[in-house]
């Protein structure tokens, strides 16, 4: 009688748990195409070259692109082969919708509206894993629907949802093969981390995640073994070598089985599974080096630099990175998150968490420096949303109570509820005012165009005076190719980080006849954007205004 209580009760909740699971994605996903109904175009470098890529292969063209927006590779010809750089699933995804839909960016929003429902999801459920109290996974779930930094961004073109999903699940999988020691989980977990990796290219570091988790159960199995105990409160066997070496093959074989298809594709293009291109970003000496066409990018250039230059660079990186986990926590509740994750810490739902955050934090700080601090950090970030959200209201709690010991007049219950919802209040107004204030904000009140749509736009009138005097087809050096490209649909390489004579060699190899001269430009190009100098290879051909009242200048390149 007692186990068939003990059974109901045990269905009763997961019951409950589907239900309640449910209704968090419903509410997410209603939340977010709310939010993405103003936005009607990309909004920023990322976004317009991913579509661009989307788009091609809805064109039946394949991974292609007709600009150049980085030197790296130096490709022979401005129309040259994409995703040597960037990893290619969030292109795929677009273009998956174009292919039911028709190409648009209403159909590109679609599935990373559907995915950026989820974190939320992995919220609620980690938060019921390690509290089993449904208003602190609702809150939970809450916060990180509402993150900060992220809520304009989840419905865009960019690998911010779809990297958030597939690593946090990975983490999460990694989890369950530690929990149920199921072969199935090594599997999930070897397709998910590659996924990732086909998202982004640190998506690779969960490997390291796995490896810890595994080297943890084979020790902690021997140990028991030794002892003839099992793990307190399992009743899971125990784990073997062989088991360890059957749930790497499969875990291996799941990534391949995402993977090989992109690494073939590399090696008839490149000879290399992966190109080499990202990897040389190790030795930037500033971000702008990325755009420039003759820094030479190697070990001997950047041990030149000097130590001193080096260790500041790492120190910036890393109050930088840190800035934006914490600013992810929209920073006021950094401490409380802090305060859970220690009370967690010996809860195996986290471990992988501790493991990826620190791999992720370290190698985006002391390896990939510079690109870290110009959004990589950010975009990896996502993945991490939900388990310090699930840890931030315990940690609520926790500082509560301690506050409460020391204060007769508090009500301990009450405080606690008091404080964990007003503080998840405060996280969604700030941050749909953050979302406003990016997606609306205009000086001209009469101006009722979202300033989210408004971005880049100047190159459409650009466009239009080159269909009357420029010839059809002709390359053009401009700071934002992948915008330009989504405007116009004409070839483009970027302006290189170089002196003017070096941006004309640049411009008369790849056959560039005009160069577009924008606010934001290189520092060499200052002294002629504010006419205080001239070149004999550049000649001013036209003016103009973008929509935000800035100069734009279109100078025809060559003597």
């Amino acid at each position: 009688m007692e186990h068939s209580h003990s059974v109901r009760a045990s269905e009763h909740r997961a019951r409950n748990l589907v239900r309640d699971l449910l209704a968090v994605f419903l509410v997410s996903l209603a939340v977010r195409v709310i939010l993405a109904a103003p936005q009607k175009q990309p909004h920023y470098f990322d976004a317009y070259y991913y579509y661009t890529v989307a788009e091609n292969l809805h064109l039946g063209r394949g991974f292609v692109v007709d600009f150049i927006w980085n030197y790296l590779d130096k490709p022979a010809t401005v129309t040259h082969p994409s995703n040597l750089y960037w990893m290619p699933l969030t292109s795929i995804l677009a273009w998956s919708s174009f292919s039911i839909l028709g190409a648009s960016y209403r159909a590109a929003q679609i599935p990373f509206i559907l995915l950026s429902s989820i974190p939320p999801l992995l919220a609620y459920y980690v938060s019921h894993l390690t509290s089993a109290r449904r208003d602190y996974a609702w809150l939970a779930a809450i916060l990180t629907l509402f993150a900060p930094f992220y809520l304009k961004y989840w419905a865009s073109p960019d690998n911010f949802a779809p990297f958030a999903v597939t690593a946090g699940l990975s983490l999460l999988t990694l989890h369950l093969l530690w929990d149920k020691r199921k072969v199935r989980y090594a599997l999930l977990t070897g397709l998910l981390i590659g996924l990732s990796h086909l998202s982004r290219a640190d998506g690779i570091l969960l490997w390291l995640s796995f490896a810890v988790l595994l080297g943890i159960m084979l020790l902690r199995g021997q140990r028991d073994s030794s002892t003839g105990s099992a793990e307190q409160g399992s009743d899971t066997p125990r784990v073997t070598p062989i088991a360890c070496v059957l749930w790497v093959a499969l875990a291996v074989a799941g990534y391949l089985v995402v993977m090989i298809p992109w690494f073939w594709r590399n090696w008839m293009l490149i000879g290399s599974p992966l190109s080499g291109a990202s990897t040389t970003t190790i030795f930037l000496r500033s971000y702008a080096d990325l755009f420039s066409y003759s820094a030479d990018l190697s070990l001997q250039s950047y041990l030149a630099w000097g130590w001193r230059a080096i260790l500041h660079s790492k120190l910036t990186a890393a109050v930088h990175n840190l800035a934006v986990v914490l600013g992810a926590l929209q920073f006021h509740l950094a401490p409380l998150a802090i305060i859970g994750l220690w009370q967690l810490r010996g809860r195996r739902e986290h471990l992988p968490f501790y493991v990826y955050a620190s791999t992720l934090y370290l190698s985006m700080t002391l390896i990939f420096t510079f690109p870290s601090t110009h959004a990589s950090m950010l975009h990896s970030t996502g993945a991490l949303l939900p388990f310090l959200f699930a840890a931030t209201i315990p940690g609520i709690d926790a500082a509560v109570g301690w506050v409460a010991r020391r204060r007769r007049t508090w009500r301990p219950r009450t405080a606690r509820r008091v404080f964990r919802i007003g503080l998840t209040v405060v996280v969604v107004a700030i941050s749909l005012f953050n979302y406003c204030q990016s997606v609306f904000l205009s000086l001209d009140p009469l101006d009722l165009q979202p300033l989210w749509n408004r971005a880049n736009t100047g190159y459409v009138t650009v466009s239009s005076w080159l269909e009357e005097n420029a010839p059809q087809g002709a390359v053009v050096m401009v700071v934002d190719p992948p915008a330009y490209y989504y405007f116009t649909h004409r070839p483009a390489i970027v302006i290189p980080n170089e002196e003017i004579d070096g941006i004309v060699e640049v411009a008369e190899q790849y056959q560039a006849q005009y160069l577009i001269l924008e606010h934001d430009h290189v520092m060499s190009l200052e002294p002629i954007y504010r006419g205080e100098a001239t070149h004999p290879s550049l000649a001013l051909e036209h003016s103009l205004h973008d929509a935000g009242g800035n100069l734009i200048q279109i100078y025809k390149v060559g003597r």
